[in-house]
């Protein structure tokens, strides 16, 4: 009797499923959430890019740059009021050196993933470019 308990194996099965399951539940949440923070990236960088184009042409923080950030960002699905965006300097001349660095804390959707990453995971995007304005 003993014996016939130690050769019966209908219980490994079950076993072995609920590990992989739950390896596979874990790989597969990250691999969603990693698409999401590459696109919040994508979109920081993007929106970085923009503005620091609109500064070089119209000499640097204008109110265009700005509105072009808050349209960038939100096209992009991100809230501008969550995003901390430094431009430097304010007012810039022909070939002076621009800097467009923006940091947002993204929000980790997955209750997987969080238990894992925590709540936010930081993200930082900077461009960097010269002055074309030449004030008339």
């Amino acid at each position: 009797m003993t014996m016939k308990l130690l050769q019966d194996s209908e219980g490994q099965a079950l076993v072995e499923f609920s590990l992989v399951v739950f390896l596979l539940v874990v790989i597969l949440f990250s691999i969603l959430e990693g698409g999401l923070v590459i696109n919040a990236k994508t979109v920081l960088t993007s929106a970085a890019r923009e503005t620091a184009r609109v500064c070089a042409v119209e000499g640097g923080r204008t109110p265009g740059a700005l509105q072009r950030l808050s349209d960038s960002l939100t096209a992009g699905g991100i809230d501008p009021d969550e995003v901390t965006a430094l431009i430097s300097p304010g007012q810039a001349i022909y070939g002076t050196t621009i800097r467009v660095e923006l940091q947002y804390d993204y929000k980790v959707v997955s209750p997987v993933v969080r238990a894992i990453v925590g709540t936010s995971i930081p993200l930082t995007s900077k461009a960097v470019t010269r002055s074309e304005f030449v004030p008339r």
